[in-house]
């Protein structure tokens, strides 16, 4: 039985995600400010603790997907990973700035890179500099994210040193952003990749049949047109920033995956195996998997994907 249930969102809603019901777990933090020293709405993160033990605990940080203009740290895409605290993990699921849609038309600007990766790598060094107060194992912390989720767990973890992006004025700046592990699944790699993919995509087909017309995120994401501006993409990727400190990575993606190109997962594999050496890289590739297939989440993979953290952070 899956350790978390949901809320299903009312008709009315609209394009709403279901959200997770979380009542039941009585360890927790929820709506954490982790730039306190520069308050933002969006910077904020949860806490789950297993209900049994004094830690400290291996941690899973987790970022939701949504195509860097949608998504919550409580919607679904976080519930896959929450499977790991009956295994003796904390998680704590991250929120960053977004490029929102805005009423008026057009997408907020506050939510272009590098913005959400300063954030997310900001909730890094206050969750290390507050391990103590949270039983977190400061020395155990594993990055987990699926689709633009899984862009930022490799950017942050690959740039954790880089001073070339980093944003000191958020706080906890001398504070280590270094991780022990990282698990991406289907996740945004090469912007260049990804916007030439998806403008050749501009439906999303959902279970229906629905066609659900999606904006070039990639090109949200930068704020220009990614293929135009080549070297602001190169920048903003994440296997430019890999270097021989990447830390043991999981990738799992599908070769259908009509979202995201699955290219981007074997770029990045294919860096890391090139700079760290085979032993680094773990890559899963499912021949007949979408984007979100469900059976990412099935038991099976789970405990895998458990099974590999353990093992990447003994």
């Amino acid at each position: 039985m899956p350790y978390i249930e949901f809320n299903m969102p009312e008709p009315s809603a609209g394009f709403a995600l279901p959200t997770m019901n979380v009542s039941k777990i009585t360890r927790k933090w929820l709506d954490v400010d982790y730039t306190p020293q520069k308050p933002h709405p969006s910077r904020k993160l949860d806490i789950y603790l297993p209900e049994t033990g004094d830690g400290p605990f291996p941690t899973l940080i987790c970022m939701h997907g949504g195509a860097f203009w949608a998504g919550e740290k409580h919607d679904f895409q976080c519930a896959a990973y929450m499977e790991a605290i009956p295994h003796g993990f904390a998680v704590v699921c991250v929120e960053q700035r977004l490029c929102k849609m805005l009423p008026e038309g057009g997408y907020d600007s506050a939510g272009l890179f590098p913005n959400p990766v300063f954030d997310f790598k900001a909730s890094i060094r206050f969750l290390r500099k507050n391990a103590g107060l949270y039983k977190l194992d400061p020395n155990k912390f594993a990055l987990c994210g699926g689709s633009a989720g899984g862009y930022h767990v490799t950017i942050a973890a690959a740039s954790a040193g880089n001073d070339a992006l980093y944003d000191n004025s958020l706080g906890f700046e001398d504070v280590s952003g270094e991780v022990q592990a990282v698990v991406n699944w289907f996740g945004v790699g090469d912007l260049v990749i990804q916007s030439e993919f998806s403008a050749k995509t501009p439906y999303m087909l959902l279970p229906d049949g629905t066609k659900l017309a999606q904006d070039n995120f990639a090109d949200v994401f930068l704020g220009v047109n990614a293929r135009e501006n080549q070297n602001l993409a190169y920048f903003a990727s994440p296997s430019t920033w890999i270097t021989g400190t990447m830390p043991p990575t999981l990738i799992q993606s599908g070769a259908a995956d009509e979202v995201v190109p699955v290219e981007c997962s074997r770029e990045i594999a294919a860096k890391i195996k090139d700079v760290c050496g085979s032993d680094r890289i773990t890559y899963d590739e499912f021949p007949d998997y979408t984007h979100g297939d469900p059976r990412f989440s099935e038991d099976s993979n789970i405990n895998r994907m458990i099974d590999w953290i353990k093992k990447a952070l003994s």
